[in-house]
């Protein structure tokens, strides 16, 4: 992040991933055919990144893109506040003031990347993008993650000339998919959306309790093949699955704390045998339990 940015909790979340391209990198790919035209400078993603707020008062040098997977956010610039949720992306100019930060009842995950070059402009107005129209809704944010995930997988490749064109034409194709699932401004029902929104808020303050799929759908009212595949769509995952990663990302919290033992944290989040909650962990996140403990 730019050092005039003034930043309150803006990383260090569970399942955080960050790539800073070196700034002398970006200089001598602004002199590139294809990099000059658009070229990544920073790009990371947070999963469910509870208490995430940003504060920059002079903007940054770059243009940047935020886009919520699911949970929701807002964003502040100028004198004027945007909702952002799950499908929408966020784009803001460069050297311009902005705040934006995580809904404190379902916290966003997003992926964000930092841009320049001589085409951003381009892209940008080709998706309608102005100081005054920020966000961009989807229709399938999973597309754009997808295309996010073959973008960093370009950045783990170091910052040769070879891996840094893969990261921008990449990039490029990001921003075309943008444009395919772009819907119009205002005409998305947001009504269905906003139900999901309250029962990810709902399992997230309770993910101990032994939640069914028709129970959630239930509390959205909608049926259970739909509330699946809204759930899916608006965050690449079904119910039953984010349950999962919700109670493994509160555990992680509780053992990184040092108030819980491992049974202690199963426990508290909805798994007697610690056994089976150590195998699920190791499972999903890629670490025993009992690494986590005292901090990451």
């Amino acid at each position: 992040m730019e050092p005039q940015a003034r930043e309150q909790r803006p990383e260090g979340f569970p399942g955080q991933r960050l790539v800073v391209v070196p700034p002398a990198i970006v200089v001598a790919a602004g002199r590139r055919p294809v990099t000059r035209d658009l070229c990544i400078t920073h790009i990371g993603t947070f999963a469910a990144a509870a208490g995430h707020f940003v504060e920059r008062p002079h903007g940054t040098s770059q243009h940047i893109l935020i886009a919520c997977i699911s949970g929701a956010g807002d964003c502040e610039m100028g004198d004027r506040k945007w909702k952002v949720g799950a499908g929408d992306l966020l784009f803001l100019p460069p050297r311009e003031r902005h705040v934006y930060r995580a809904n404190p009842f379902s916290p966003w995950m997003i992926f964000w990347i930092h841009f320049r070059g001589a085409q951003a402009g381009d892209h940008l107005a080709n998706l309608g993008v102005s100081s005054t129209r920020p966000v961009v809704p989807v229709d399938d944010p999973g597309v754009l993650l997808d295309a996010f995930e073959d973008t960093i997988r370009h950045a783990n490749h170091g910052f040769g000339e070879a891996a840094l064109t893969g990261l921008s034409t990449a990039f490029a194709r990001l921003l075309g998919l943008a444009k395919v699932h772009q819907v119009a401004v205002g005409s998305r029902s947001r009504n269905a959306e906003n139900r999901l929104l309250k029962v990810l808020a709902m399992m997230r303050e309770d993910v101990a309790r032994p939640w069914t799929l028709e129970e959630l759908a239930r509390q959205a009212n909608l049926s259970p093949p739909h509330f699946t595949a809204l759930c899916r769509r608006q965050t690449g995952m079904p119910p039953l699955s984010l349950l999962i990663r919700l109670r493994l990302q509160r555990a992680m919290d509780l053992l990184q704390r040092g108030n819980h033992n491992v049974a202690e944290a199963a426990r508290a989040v909805g798994y007697e045998d610690p056994f089976y909650f150590s195998r699920l962990f190791k499972k999903h996140i890629g670490l025993t339990p009992s690494s986590c403990m005292h901090g990451p």
